[in-house]
């Protein structure tokens, strides 16, 4: 019994697992999928993000189909109004060191909520940013997602210290950033 990880030709990651994970023997996703898991979600790491996408299990239930508006609705809408506020330089900690309610993270919670995800204070949230914002990280830092599940994947830890992967996880996740800023409006008039 091993679990693998592979990326094909069409740069499709995908992984076999043996014994199956929450109900599937295998996913297949985009590395697109890894960089909106990441930044929707509030993840540390992209070992972080592939565990989420093997445990995440979405509630359905909560589809609202007079609207369209999901699960992950709220974490989009609340992500691209922090990158379009002003604003957002802001610390979310107070002058006596109290970590401020932070609506992105209250999204983000609401959308692991419906993924069937750990949730995070936003005490956890501010100090991981403060963690991912410094240079001398020691250790993969963590936003809660039980990661263990991937250390025996045959092929992963390969590709998470590729270069050339890595790179290209980087330019997904720009692109990613990039689609939810504001538009310069055209002034014409």
């Amino acid at each position: 019994m091993s679990s693998t990880f592979e990326q094909d030709e069409n740069g499709l990651c995908i992984i076999r697992c043996d014994p199956p994970v929450n109900g599937s023997d295998s996913f297949v996703f985009r590395p697109e999928v890894i960089a909106s898991w990441k930044a929707l979600l509030g993840l540390a790491s992209t070992r972080e993000a592939v565990a989420a996408i093997m445990q995440g299990k979405e509630d359905t239930s909560r589809y609202d189909h007079a609207t369209g508006r999901g699960v992950w609705t709220g974490a989009f809408e609340a992500l691209e109004s922090a990158l379009t506020d002003s604003a957002t330089g802001v610390s979310m900690m107070s002058d006596d060191g109290e970590v401020l309610n932070d609506p992105l993270t209250a999204a983000r919670n609401k959308t692991r909520e419906g993924m069937s995800l750990p949730t995070m204070s936003n005490e956890t949230d501010a100090n991981l940013i403060a963690t991912l914002a410094a240079d001398d990280v020691d250790s993969e830092p963590s936003s809660g997602i039980d990661t263990s599940m991937t250390k025996n994947i045959e092929g992963l830890d390969d590709f998470l210290n590729d270069e050339s992967s890595q790179s290209n996880l980087d330019e997904c996740e720009e692109r990613f950033y990039q689609s939810l800023m504001p538009r310069p409006q055209n002034n014409q008039q």
